[in-house]
């Protein structure tokens, strides 16, 4: 067995797969603790997805796996006798990631969720607002990436960051028609969902035939200004590329107003105070339990995320990042884990600023092993 894993170890770096970096690895017999392997075991290294494990055996021991996050339709002021609200309508977020995706069975697409909100919208008689209607995000911090991860990253969909407002896991497709000749500018056709404020930089040109999704987008949260550059290939007559929603609460906001004026609900979007609300629809979410399971199998970055500001918010009442990574970090401790050269700065492993080692890493999966919830 020892023999087995070395070859295969010495194949793996041998063949260059590494190019260069440190390795550090650590293997052990599960029902004997017997060292098979060790070779920098106590370095710390950047784990990348590799600390979606830490988050997640944190996560299924101090959350509920059975817990649901849920999402409110509300409103404030009334309703008068010719069915019009005077007051505003809010969309209250809770921390769902899979609100408008079909990822998980129990989830919608997010047409058809947009729908089910004007729906219930209809169904308490409204059929014109005064005030505006307003996504609510405030349960967790603004903030949605953590502050280390980079500026390549932020602006395409695996770098979309936690909302306890999402939307459509924060992500959108955007659609390039390409040139007739390798190096003509393309045309973007449209994105989905429609975001209706970007302001999108196209720099995109025409590529090799089968040359693939070359493309960035470069862009912040909260900033309708974004820049796609790179290429997409000639030959095809459309080509899509991913990136993450600025502002996904405004986004699933705006995308509410424009079904409900499509059926004939006035909006005037007056700016009224907020008052007392009234909540009249609750969309659930898969269970954790759920959804950390994605997290494991898919590599789900946002989905990381979201579990770790609900850490936060479950444990010290704050949802953000710096409070979820650190109630992580008390979690492993009291298992017993040594944390020495240990970092932790997100939930996802897209921070280069995470750090843990390879013997760590083999003391956290045999502890998750003993857990009834692994």
């Amino acid at each position: 067995m020892r023999l087995l894993i070395k070859t295969a170890l010495l194949i793996i770096i041998c063949c260059g797969l590494f190019g260069g970096e440190i390795v550090g690895y650590h293997a052990v017999r599960r029902d004997m603790g017997e060292v098979l392997l060790s070779e920098n075991a106590d370095l710390s290294l950047v784990p990348s997805s590799c600390m979606k494990v830490v988050t997640v055996g944190a996560a299924l021991r101090l959350l509920d796996p059975k817990e649901r996050f849920e999402t409110h339709l509300e409103y404030d002021g009334w309703i008068d006798e010719h069915k019009t609200l005077h007051g505003n309508l809010y969309i209250r977020g809770g921390g769902d990631p899979c609100l408008g995706s079909e990822r998980l069975s129990g989830s919608h697409p997010w047409k058809e969720q947009i729908g089910l909100f004007a729906d219930a919208v209809e169904k308490i008689g409204i059929r014109s607002i005064q005030g505006d209607i307003i996504g609510d995000a405030t349960l967790w911090e603004k903030a949605g990436a953590a502050p280390s991860w980079c500026w390549e990253d932020l602006g395409n969909y695996y770098g979309a960051g936690a909302s306890a407002l999402s939307f459509h896991e924060n992500a959108y497709t955007a659609s390039f028609k390409p040139g007739k000749q390798l190096g003509d500018q393309t045309e973007l056709l449209c994105t989905e969902p429609p975001i209706f404020n970007l302001l999108i930089h196209n720099e995109v040109t025409s590529g090799p035939e089968g040359s693939g999704d070359r493309a960035w987008i470069f862009g912040t949260e909260y900033s309708p200004v974004q820049f796609m550059r790179g290429t997409i290939p000639l030959g095809v007559d459309a080509f899509s590329i991913k990136g993450a929603i600025p502002d996904p609460s405004n986004v699933c906001a705006d995308l509410l107003s424009k079904e409900l004026e499509e059926r004939g609900i006035r909006i005037e979007g007056e700016t009224i105070q907020e008052g007392k609300r009234v909540s009249f629809h609750v969309t659930y979410s898969p269970t954790i339990g759920e959804i950390a399971h994605v997290v494991n199998q898919s590599s789900m970055n946002l989905y990381a995320e979201h579990l770790v500001k609900k850490i936060g918010e479950k444990v010290s009442g704050e949802g953000s990042t710096r409070a979820g990574t650190e109630a992580i970090k008390t979690f492993w401790k009291g298992q017993n884990i040594d944390l020495c050269g240990w970092n932790i700065v997100d939930g996802s492993g897209l921070s280069r600023k995470n750090l843990m080692t390879a013997r760590q890493s083999v003391a956290l999966l045999l502890n998750m092993e003993k857990s009834d919830q692994f």
